[in-house]
């Protein structure tokens, strides 16, 4: 997205939860040969922050502009998230199949997060699991917006967003304006909630697990009692790791959803879950 892609999709391999393929689209008026080095030289300040990028290959191919339009729309559907949440895609007319049905309209043309995968997917439905009485909440690391707009359809009424990336940040108040009643969500360009002040009931960060392990330390600042902690980006093979981190500053997890190779933790801390006599959601 930062060298101008004009959509992207992230497509897991169900054999190897490590290998994934990022398919990225330019159209023609903007392509330039010059951007596969470009894409390269971005790629190679990776390991910056932390990132193994052995591996990691660059492929070109060309589609004719008609069949890319036709693939993208067929690429995104409608994705019922539950019996209550539906995601649509902005050039669907959609009618509810139930009277309880939430409707979330996204523009999967900037796709940071459209419901589509299972890191998304289990966070919407952790939300639902734990959003009863909750009235403010951080999503950390919002990339489209998605969760916040949840969020406000679930009742909560202060949100704030926050991503590192400024292509995510204006994608995220894009599809905020998409949805009736999200209009004063806040989305910030901030690292992590580096310099924020304030509390909330529920933090949520869809994120990377080696993000998570520098993002770990801050959550008991900055959540109200019995509050709750939703992590995701989580490779399954790296959720003891997570887990580990958690209970060093207090913390356990009361449920983890597991789908296609991903981890999504519920988290309170453990003080809390005791004088609950157990792992109480709402």
């Amino acid at each position: 997205m930062k060298i101008g892609a004009q959509g992207t999709e992230i497509v897991d391999d169900d054999n190897d939860a490590v290998k994934t393929r990022i398919n990225s689209y330019f159209d023609e008026k903007t392509y330039r040969p010059e951007l596969i080095n470009e894409l390269q030289t971005e790629i190679n300040k990776l390991p910056e922050f932390g990132f193994d990028i052995d591996g990691v290959e660059i492929e070109e191919s060309s589609v004719d502009e008609s069949s890319w339009e036709n693939e993208w729309k067929q690429y995104y559907h409608p994705v019922h998230i539950s019996h209550y949440l539906t995601v649509v895609p902005n050039w669907v007319d959609y009618v509810p199949e139930n009277m309880d049905e939430h409707i979330i309209v996204m523009d999967p043309g900037k796709s940071f997060g459209t419901g589509t995968h299972p890191t998304t997917f289990s966070c919407m439905q952790a939300l639902e699991m734990i959003l009863g009485n909750a009235e403010s909440l951080y999503d950390v690391g919002t990339g489209s917006g998605i969760l916040s707009i949840q969020a406000r359809q679930l009742g909560v009424n202060n949100i704030k967003a926050f991503d590192l990336a400024p292509e995510a940040v204006e994608a995220a108040r894009e599809n905020i304006k998409l949805n009736p009643g999200c209009e004063d969500i806040e989305v910030y360009e901030n690292s992590l909630l580096d310099g924020v002040d304030g509390k909330v009931d529920v933090i949520v960060a869809n994120i990377l697990a080696d993000v998570l392990e520098q993002f770990i330390p801050d959550i008991e600042s900055h959540l109200n009692s019995k509050g709750f902690v939703i992590l995701s980006g989580i490779i399954n093979e790296k959720e003891k790791l997570i887990a580990d981190l958690m209970k060093e500053q207090g913390f356990s997890a009361i449920e983890v959803l597991h789908l296609q190779g991903w981890s999504t933790m519920i988290c309170k801390r453990t003080k809390d879950i005791e004088e609950q006599n157990g792992a109480i959601l709402r």
